[in-house]
């Protein structure tokens, strides 16, 4: 999977989750899902910013995006590409 953001000023460290329990089940819970990615550090303003995460993790039906240390993320947009592998 790779995420590209579109962030504002808003996103430091911004953590990527996937699960595949609905929002409207369960809300995630902080490093409760399986953790995809990590940004590591500062986000500038505007910046775009890739984050690529490890192949050989399974695929998962949601995508999670937290922050660790406040409650307002803020990002204009969110894409997530990921790889098919054909057996």
């Amino acid at each position: 999977m790779r995420l590209i953001c579109y962030t504002g000023y808003r996103a430091n460290d911004f953590i990527i989750g996937l699960t595949d329990i609905s929002p409207t089940v369960r809300t995630p819970t902080l490093w409760h899902y399986d953790v995809y990615g990590q940004w590591p550090g500062v986000v500038d303003e505007g910046a775009t910013v890739h984050l690529r995460c490890a192949d050989s993790l399974p695929p998962r039906r949601y995508v999670i995006v937290q922050l660790p240390h406040t409650n307002y993320l803020n990002f204009c947009e969110l894409q997530v590409f990921v790889r098919r592998t054909y057996l």
